[in-house]
């Protein structure tokens, strides 16, 4: 079986979010597949040690900070590291003295922040076949997220030069493997990996979340609406507010929104306040494990208002035979296909599915064979060879 190295920006238990799981999924789940595994991940601190059958390599960042940890930096320091990032020649000798220590067959760059571009370059002058997996537009865009008051359409004036050395390393890059149509698309249309074989591959979730709740209010009638992830502007929750109170009466009373996650403080009190205002009966759950919410509502709502590449938490909610009513941004209508009565464009769409949803007149159907690990190991098999 082929040797396979997996650069990302940080790895187990390093890890600020979905990529840093997903990434170690993917490096357990093709060990366990036969190929032979290593990591090459960025720390601030040397060091060598194994997990799970997975050789774990790290190697210091050579930028002003590590972008792993990167509260409280100003924004010239922010500058400057993305200037650096952007095709860090400080950084190549050590990716050109692990890969020829490595000496691997294929190179996949899981997550590219801190690793840099220049790493392609360097794998391909040592004949390496170069994968990049797309998890975010941190290669189009400085915030990763394509959204400045609304979704941008193109990379806007400030982003353009810290993306052009970028998009001029994606040349070296053999195979390109977005995790939704959405985001593979939004990249090639904008001119990256044109000597790339483009593929679609989902994220890996469902490892422990696999499992049928038991809580259903729908028999009783008291309905219990849940929101899991980052509480931010972009998430939309104001959104799922502005639906439930718009309910009638009889529908309305009968309804508990619970928010789980955290974030932006000034936004937490504005979705308080507007709750309050609006007579609702909502609870704000803290960072909670994702199952102790799902295990505990009648539908989830991933309202986000910026184009999410993939959106995690519609597999994890699956996972739980809970149905999911998402908006139709970014990847997540991909993952909501089967249903597409449970998608919303407005505040007004979201009601009508909401009330669709409680009247019983719509029913979810769950199919969880294309997010299932053999189903996406089986594609990266077959891309890898």
């Amino acid at each position: 079986m082929k040797k396979v190295l997996i650069a990302c920006r940080a790895y187990y238990p390093d890890v600020a979010g979905g990529g840093e799981i997903s990434t170690r999924l993917l490096a357990e789940k093709l060990s366990d597949a036969g190929y032979e595994v290593e990591v090459l991940a960025i720390s601030d601190k040397p060091s060598t040690k194994f997990c799970n059958g997975v050789k774990i390599n790290r190697i210091p960042y050579r930028n002003v900070y590590w972008s792993f940890k990167n509260k409280n930096i100003n924004l010239l320091k922010k500058m400057v590291w993305h200037s650096l990032d952007s095709n860090n020649f400080l950084i190549s000798q050590d990716l050109t003295s692990k890969i020829k220590q490595i000496k691997p067959d294929v190179l996949i760059t899981s997550t590219i922040e801190d690793v840099s571009s220049s790493v392609w370059k360097v794998a391909k002058k040592n004949g390496v076949r170069v994968m990049h997996i797309l998890r975010s537009y941190s290669l189009m865009c400085v915030n990763a997220n394509m959204f400045k008051e609304d979704n941008c359409n193109k990379i806007c004036s400030t982003c353009k030069p810290f993306s052009i050395l970028k998009k001029q390393n994606s040349k070296y890059v053999d195979d390109i493997i977005g995790i939704s149509e959405f985001v593979l698309e939004a990249h090639l249309k904008n001119g990256y990996f044109k000597n790339a074989k483009p593929f679609v591959i989902y994220n890996m979730c469902l490892d422990e979340v696999l499992d049928e709740r038991k809580h259903n209010g729908l028999e009783n009638g008291n309905i219990t609406i849940g929101y899991l992830g980052r509480i931010h502007k972009t998430k939309g929750i104001d959104l799922v507010i502005e639906a439930i109170a718009d309910l009638p009466s009889d529908y309305k009373k009968n309804i508990i929104f619970k928010i789980a996650g955290s974030g932006d403080d000034d936004y937490v009190d504005e979705l308080r306040s507007l709750a309050k205002k609006s007579k609702l009966i909502c609870t704000f759950e803290g960072n909670i494990p994702a199952n102790q919410l799902l295990d505990n509502i009648d539908v989830l709502i991933v309202p986000s208002k910026w184009n999410e590449p993939f959106g995690r938490v519609v597999i994890e909610s699956l996972g739980r035979r809970v149905p999911v009513i998402g908006k139709r941004v970014g990847g997540i209508p991909e993952l909501l296909k089967e249903n597409p009565e449970f998608m919303f464009n407005t505040v007004d769409d979201l009601k009508d599915v909401i009330t669709s949803y409680l009247k019983k007149d719509i029913t979810f159907k769950f199919n969880f064979h294309r997010f299932e690990n053999n189903t996406i190991i089986n594609e990266w098999k077959k891309i890898i060879g």
